[in-house]
């Protein structure tokens, strides 16, 4: 008996100090193969040392002639059950598959009972050789056999221990193991449990297989050291994804996966990653990153096929992609992906700064690409043209472009930097075509890639058109906007956003309602639930004075949208009494006191359509049926508002904030034993937290990506963070930066921006005034207070309740959102008090403005009717401080200019009020009736100062009438509402 363990012992010792290469070992295991190789599925065999360096085959020789020695000896069954175990893990090791076969065929395949031998040796002994029985199976291709031997120790073993038995491995083993260079050979219990999944998938049992892979992973999660058989584990979980991928790609399209399985198929990628992490966390210099990459493309797949479209899968993403980024050096595959899930997430800022490191280093990558593409060609090579794993193809990058083009065209607002964008794109193109006119090397750049080029060239155009205040520029950049949409919806006729966008531009740039309506016909039918272009169409039928067709317009498209259901139920459910001028209904919206609606909502964003959609049904139905029958759909539209806008209003301020989302968030290989998909009672609501923070200690990945690249100044005194250590501080090059004091850190905002000079340059004598110290700038609203006085504080205190006189939010879904919903309520009670001032009931218009502007303090229409009713009741005084304000709030504000100009005339002041729509009329105003029909009227008052029968009376008088008859023709096209209305 002694001489057996001392054999063992001295096999075991030897094999815990073999050094070798696991990712070499299994670099092709779990590769899914042709269905009619001799191996569909690679599954390697265990590593052995025969013909190793280091006397692995001598010292097996030794310990076989030792054994062989043994077992001419008198032994009981167990001694030679032990013996035969042993000798055949010598012959296993040392690649004797056939004699290891005759050691163990012999033995039984049932758990022996307890006896002399302890509980756990025995187990380890019976799994030793149920493995290399089912191993032989599987060399002699019988991998039915092979699967029944596993399946059966796997049982076996579990159901003496418990179903939840762990892995054992020894305790040499962890030294040496963050790369796996000291790991067990085999460990019998692991073989055992991968080997059964993987002859359930080789014989195409998918459903089995797929159960026993997910079994080995749990279990694998769990084993002591977490990085034991890293490697083997990151190649099973990659082929247990491409597994369920292959299920879930025809049930998919017949109905979206259970939660479950989004669950499952989303921590699946969690821990590919975090086993991703512990294998290239220091790559050697042989080493890529096609791994990474491939995980980062296949997880950017699953999230499209299991639907993860909601805010908290979008998040889950966003994980991963941020620590992939990390591992890849900033690839920019890797940041593709990440500008797409952010623009989804709703973090548009953090989106244009990864954006920005994206194009950078996709430009770096086209020089090198322009070169390699132009040597190929004077070489005449035709062969395959690639740069490396992570190297971005030239649709990619046109693709990636236009994202950011329309990026920072809808969501921030930046039509300058669109067309900056939507230029690098042409001039890419171009060069493409000039380098390889024949595609021999590049492919063609697909029609919809240009289509949507042109899509957004064309939209930056007119939104610079309509922002433009010379009328030759603002006629160039009209022209440029049709010529480009329809290019657009030539190139890609079924692009919606083409049909719409050209239809916006007829009707806003050149009034042309008859092409208009043709486009927006055509973008309605190619997406009847999106309500743009049915908003559009009903406008336009209301230019054209058809207020029925209009109202019945209104009623398809609103039928059309997943909000119809909730407004159905809105309008039966909602009183018919109109909401008086003390503003209960918005009382009863702060309380959430509306009545609870049981019909499903659609999304916000579509609910937000749909409500500007319901606010033009109303003020159509106040000019086709007047506007006592306007009034009757107030309740409704109030209670729509809080349908639509209470969540927004109730969501917290970093809702759409990736930085604080994922602030205390890693991905890491240490929480996957607390954390397994089908070991976690919880579910997957957990892994949003599992360690701390980002291992540098960033709190935004693209910010630092943005600082590193482009050398511009930390965006952390930007948004109110610690400036980086410095290099001599003592700390090391990955410590996490300090924590701000608690009470600091409630003082300060995390997100927003100031301006940064008056915090950084100390040799600024005003930032540095005893008066004001620089940080009340930022940081201490107390401060300014005491030393400004009530009138400057009670500013900065309704500034979105900041610390910063220069603060700007920063751009997110959610602030956008929240914007417009004050807008919207704004808008509400505006339609609510227009209504009144119709009506002469002047007393409750006001309670109605007054309500306005509550809900909008920086309403500019709101100051306009609020200085119209002061016209009214004869304080024209009072009228000229709100228009001033109105202008102030929004100098390009048409109304307000107009009544500005007409309360100057009224004070005897006509050349002022000339002056006034001159300007107008030149600049914002041009397609405004009103403006010009004051500017002719004034014009006619200015003629009746010259001479009778002069030259310059008949001047001034043609030029008046062309002003008035133009005028004229503007209000014979006017909407119900303005059509600007509907721009982005």
């Amino acid at each position: 008996f002694s001489s057996i363990v001392c054999s063992e012992a001295e096999l075991e010792e030897y094999l815990l100090s073999v050094k070798w290469d696991p990712l070499e070992h299994w670099k092709d295991d779990g590769t899914v193969q042709a269905a009619d190789s001799a191996q569909p599925i690679i599954a390697r065999y265990p590593m052995n040392i025969s013909g190793s360096s280091g006397g692995g085959d001598k010292l097996l020789d030794g310990l076989e002639k030792r054994l062989q020695k043994v077992s001419k000896h008198t032994l009981t069954d167990e001694e030679k059950y032990q013996l035969q175990v042993v000798l055949a893990k010598v012959y296993f090791y040392g690649a004797k598959f056939d004699q290891c076969k005759q050691a163990v065929e012999s033995l039984p395949t049932a758990l022996p009972d307890e006896g002399t031998l302890s509980p756990a040796y025995a187990k380890q002994l019976y799994m030793a050789q149920m493995v290399m029985r089912g191993i032989a199976a599987e060399i002699e291709g019988d991998r039915g056999a092979a699967h029944t031997l596993y399946n059966k120790a796997v049982l076996a073993f579990k159901e003496r221990l418990s179903s939840q038995a762990a892995i054992v491995v020894p305790r040499g083993s962890v030294s040496g193991s963050e790369r796996g260079f000291r790991e067990e050979l085999v460990n019998w219990p692991e073989e055992a449990l991968y080997r059964r999944a993987m002859m359930s998938l080789t014989l195409g049992d998918t459903a089995s297989g797929i159960g026993e892979l997910g079994s080995y992973i749990s279990v694998m999660d769990n084993v002591t050291p977490p990085t034991f058989r890293v490697f083997r584990r990151l190649r099973a979980n990659r082929l247990y994804m491409q597994m369920v991928r292959q299920r879930l790609g025809g049930d998919a399209a017949a109905q979206p996966p259970s939660a479950e399985v989004k669950d499952d198929v989303m921590l699946s990628h969690r821990r590919q990653l975090a086993l991703l992490k512990a294998t290239y966390a220091f790559p050697r210099a042989s080493e890529t990153h096609n791994e990474v990459l491939h995980e980062v493309d296949c997880a950017a797949r699953d999230w499209e096929l299991v639907q993860g479209f909601s805010r908290t899968d979008s998040l889950r993403l966003l994980e991963i992609l941020y620590e992939s980024v990390y591992l890849t050096f900033n690839s920019p595959r890797v940041l593709r992906h990440l500008v797409h899930t952010l623009v989804r997430f709703g973090d548009y800022h953090e989106a244009s700064l990864a954006f920005g490191t994206y194009r950078e280093l996709a430009g770096r990558q086209l020089e090198g690409m322009k070169k390699a593409v132009s040597a190929a060609i004077s070489e005449g090579t035709d062969a395959d043209f690639a740069l490396g794993a992570d190297a971005e193809s030239i649709n990619s990058i046109l693709r990636t472009t236009v994202v950011g083009a329309r990026l920072f065209l809808v969501h921030l607002g930046n039509a300058h930097e669109c067309l900056s964008l939507v230029h690098f794109a042409n001039d890419l193109m171009d060069d493409v075509e000039a380098r390889d006119p024949d595609h021999r090397i590049i492919p063609a750049v697909p029609q919809t890639i240009r289509a949507q080029v042109a899509l957004w060239k064309g939209a930056a155009h007119g939104s610079m058109a309509q922002k433009s205040r010379e009328p030759g520029n603002r006629g160039d950049h009209h022209g440029a906007a049709l010529q480009l949409l329809q290019q657009a919806a030539d190139l890609s006729p079924r692009l919606y956003d083409a049909h719409y966008y050209l239809a916006l531009e007829q009707a806003l740039g050149a009034r042309d309602i008859g092409a208009a309506t043709a486009a927006a016909k055509q973008a309605a039918a190619l997406d009847p639930q999106r309500l743009e272009a049915w908003h559009l169409l009903v406008l336009l039928s209301t230019a054209r004075k058809d207020y029925a067709k209009a109202l019945q317009i209104c009623e398809v498209a609103m039928r059309q949208s997943d909000w119809w259901a909730a407004y159905s139920e809105i309008q039966q459910s909602a009183g018919a009494e109109p909401v008086a001028a003390g503003g209960h209904s918005t009382d009863r919206l702060a309380r959430g006191l509306e009545p609870p609606v049981k019909a499903r909502l659609g999304s916000t964003e579509s609910g937000m359509q749909f409500f500007e959609l319901a606010m033009t049904h109303m003020a159509v139905e106040g000019r086709h049926r007047g506007y006592d029958a306007s009034l009757e759909a107030q309740p409704q539209l109030f209670a729509l508002y809080g349908c639509v806008y209470g969540p927004v209003i109730a969501a917290g301020d970093a809702a759409d904030d990736v930085t604080s989302s994922m602030e205390g968030s890693q991905i890491s290989i240490d929480a996957l034993a607390t954390g397994g998909p089908r070991t976690d009672p919880r579910g997957g609501a957990q892994h949003g937290r599992v360690s701390p923070s980002l291992a540098s200690g960033r709190r935004s990945l693209a910010r630092s990506l943005a600082r590193s690249v482009f050398a511009k100044h930390a965006r952390y005194s930007s948004h109110g963070g610690h400036a980086p250590l410095a290099a001599d501080d003592g700390a090391a090059p990955d410590a996490p930066r300090p924590r701000m004091l608690a009470a600091r850190a409630d003082a300060s905002p995390k997100r927003q921006r100031s301006m940064p000079h008056l915090r950084q340059a100390s040799s600024d004598s005003a930032a540095q005034s005893p008066e004001i110290p620089a940080e009340a700038y930022f940081d201490s609203l107390s401060q300014l207070v005491g030393r400004v006085g009530s009138g400057r504080s009670t500013t900065v205190a309704h500034m979105h309740h900041s610390r910063s006189v220069y603060y700007t939010p920063v751009a997110t879904r959610l602030g956008h959102q929240r914007a417009r919903a004050k807008r919207a309520l704004s808008a509400l009670w505006l339609a609510t008090a227009a209504a009144f001032v119709a009506l002469q009931r002047l007393e409750e218009a006001a309670g109605a403005v007054a309500e306005a502007l509550a809900a909008w303090p920086e309403s500019p229409d709101a100051r306009t009717l609020r200085g119209q009713l002061e016209l009214a009741h004869a304080r024209p005084a009072a009228a000229l401080n709100e228009f001033h304000a109105a202008v102030s709030l929004e100098p390009s504000h048409i109304r307000a200019s107009v009544a500005l100009a007409r309360v100057e005339h009224a004070l005897g002041r006509r050349d002022v009020a000339l002056g006034l729509l001159k300007n107008a009329t030149r600049a914002h105003g041009w397609s405004d009736p009103e403006a010009w029909y004051w500017l002719g009227r004034l014009e006619h008052e200015l003629a009746l100062d010259h001479a009778a029968g002069s030259a310059s009376r008949a001047l001034v008088l043609r030029r008046a009438l062309e002003y008035t008859a133009y005028a004229l023709d503007l209000e014979s096209s006017q909407p119900a509402r303005p059509f600007s209305a509907l721009r982005p």
